[in-house]
């Protein structure tokens, strides 16, 4: 059994990879994904982080942006004030969260109905689940004022000063049916290509899955996000230098010391072996600028050689 955490656009570009790389092969995947990010927006309850990966895995996304559905229309969306058009939620979208919502307003946790729809889009072998079936988000304070992340991400598109990063009800939550089990049973425990700081840190923070993590005698594996200082998308430099790390493939080393044994880093960044070999943990050197899906398989294939 594999399992992996993360969530946003580079996760799903690798875990495209993987999942691919798996079908003839007989360990099974799990995905745990953030749900810090989610929001209610129009009514429903928006999971962006699941359903970026629910829509790639099943081969729906619309790969250009990274997000949402491809083909989709923006009907809903357009008919409401402009200044509720921030979240971009298109009509097929939308339609998929107003079926989730019904079922969570039935009584199904969230995991369930993850899994009702993977068995619907036809994702086979994989699980995809939450980190957790309540809810958690995640806020950004900034000069005095609180905003939810997506409207921080997407409104004011990243420009506030990031003075603190909260995560609303994180210690009182629990972490999903069976996945602390999970994580002991696994072989492999991966850690996509995610901001570590609000993708990856959020998970961490749900009771007992890091403790869980770092007693696990599998082969724990981070990737970075970043490559040659550069992130892949989002605000990952920026949130880094909130919590007082490097913004560099060094100071996500410094996030994920004492968690793996190894970090997956750039061609670019070989000039850093040294600094992450500091933190006690064996940088691996490979291309991971996932320009296309065979990038993605490459770096899986090799995370599986470890193994064997």
């Amino acid at each position: 059994m594999i399992t992996t955490f993360g969530g946003g656009v580079g996760a799903g570009k690798f875990l495209d990879g993987l999942h691919t790389s798996l079908k003839n092969n007989s360990l099974n995947l799990n995905i745990v994904v953030n749900t810090a990010d989610d929001i209610d927006i129009f009514g429903v309850r928006v999971s962006p982080d699941i359903d970026s990966i629910l829509y790639r895995l099943s081969g729906i996304s619309d790969k250009k942006r990274g997000w949402g559905i491809k083909g989709d229309t923006y009907k809903f969306l357009n008919s409401q004030p402009k200044e509720n058009r921030w979240f971009n939620l298109g009509d097929k979208d939308l339609e998929r969260n107003l079926i989730k919502q019904a079922l969570i307003d039935k009584g199904f946790s969230l995991q369930k109905v993850v899994e009702k729809q993977s068995k619907k889009l036809g994702i086979k072998k994989t699980k995809i689940i939450p980190m957790t079936n309540d809810i958690v988000e995640t806020y950004i304070v900034s000069n005095g004022k609180k905003m939810h992340f997506q409207e921080f991400l997407i409104k004011y598109k990243m420009r506030p000063k990031v003075d603190k990063i909260l995560f609303k009800n994180i210690k009182q939550s629990k972490p999903s049916v069976g996945l602390i089990e999970q994580i002991r049973n696994s072989k492999i425990l991966i850690f996509c290509p995610s901001n570590p700081i609000i993708s990856i840190n959020p998970i961490l923070t749900v009771p007992g899955i890091k403790s869980a993590i770092v007693a696990s005698n599998a082969m724990k594996i981070a990737i970075s996000p970043i490559v040659n200082d550069k992130a892949f998308q989002g605000p990952v430099l920026k949130l880094m230098q909130v919590k007082k790390l490097k913004p560099t493939v060094v100071g996500v080393a410094e996030f994920y010391k004492g968690i793996v044994n190894y970090l997956m880093i750039d061609e670019f960044d070989k000039k850093y072996i040294g600094k992450i070999s500091e933190t006690g943990i064996k940088p691996i050197v490979r291309n991971i600028k996932m320009r296309n899906k065979t990038i993605s398989k490459a770096m899986s294939k090799s995370i599986l050689d470890l193994i064997e």
